[in-house]
């Protein structure tokens, strides 16, 4: 790799602000809805052998990166409308003690429901169940009836916010990897 620079963003052929953010750790590609970072195993590999330190470090800086994104996941969580079963599943969302930024619903909590509460039910349901028709929508079959209509891939509150740090995630995160070589010294 080239001389270690400081952080820089090209977003100049990309609608929307989405392009590339490079450092010394790496080149993050932010396409879709996925962020890409050319040679990123290798590069942690490196590190994670020069140090027995790295990965516990680094997973303190995806883990404050995962809980600022489940906590603007639950700020636009609320912000849809009929907004009831997005809390919902947003509150089981939790960021997870992970190398990189990582968030998990945990899918198992029973569901919580004015309408239908779980206690009337002969099947519970659980955030799991609910999870995808409350992003995506529904209304198309009688089962679906309950979600809002349905948005294809936008989604409604969990890949919005996820679009909208994409590249914040992906600046974060190299920044945090050029952080925790700094700091112990194996860069």
């Amino acid at each position: 790799m080239a001389a270690k620079k400081n952080y820089y963003s090209a977003f100049s052929n990309l609608p929307s602000g989405s392009g590339a953010t490079i450092g010394s750790a790496g080149q993050a590609a932010v396409l879709a809805n996925t962020v890409q970072v050319k040679d990123l195993y290798e590069t942690l590999r490196k590190f994670d052998r020069a140090s027995y330190e790295f990965s516990k470090e680094l997973r303190k800086v995806a883990y404050t990166i995962a809980k600022d994104l489940s906590t603007q996941v639950r700020i636009e969580a609320g912000t849809v409308s009929r907004a009831t079963q997005a809390i919902q599943v947003a509150k089981g969302l939790r960021a997870s003690n992970d190398r990189f930024p990582l968030i998990k619903l945990r899918g198992n909590e029973s569901f919580v429901s004015k309408s239908r509460p779980n206690s009337k039910r002969k099947k519970k349901v659980t955030r799991a169940d609910v999870f995808f028709g409350a992003e995506f929508g529904g209304g198309l079959t009688p089962k679906t009836k309950q979600f809002l209509r349905h948005r294809g891939q936008s989604g409604y509150f969990f890949w919005p916010t996820v679009r909208k740090r994409k590249n914040e995630i992906a600046k974060e995160y190299l920044e945090g990897i050029d952080k925790v070589v700094k700091n112990l010294g194996i860069g």
